[in-house]
């Protein structure tokens, strides 16, 4: 019996993309990093600067290194007003970012 090849790509491919949605129904499978192997929450621990992701919120670092958001602001030359709802990613500039924020915790923790 000979297969189609058009038939044959349309069925290797909804095989390929099955197998990924029914994965991800299912919670096998994660692609966010919001999540562990084990499918535990990643979260900020104030242990570790490492751990900080640009999803993150700035409430969420806040909360974990002790620090409030006029320190922060003033450090990085963040808008007075700064959501810390909104997550570290969104405020990324020449001066502000998760790498650069991670590099000062360090620098912070290390005193």
């Amino acid at each position: 019996m000979r297969l189609n090849s058009y038939l044959f790509g349309v069925l290797a491919l909804a095989i390929f993309l099955g197998t990924i949605f029914t994965a991800q129904a299912s919670d096998m499978w994660a692609i966010s990093g919001k999540a562990t192997a084990a499918g535990e929450k990643i979260v900020a621990t104030g242990m570790n600067p490492d751990e900080i992701k640009g999803w993150m919120t700035l409430e969420e670092i806040t909360k974990a290194y002790g620090l409030t958001m006029d320190e922060l602001a003033r450090e990085f030359k963040l808008p007075a007003d700064t959501d810390p709802k909104k997550q570290v990613k969104e405020f990324e500039s020449e001066t502000f970012s998760p790498e650069i924020l991670r590099a000062w915790l360090t620098k912070r923790i290390a005193k």
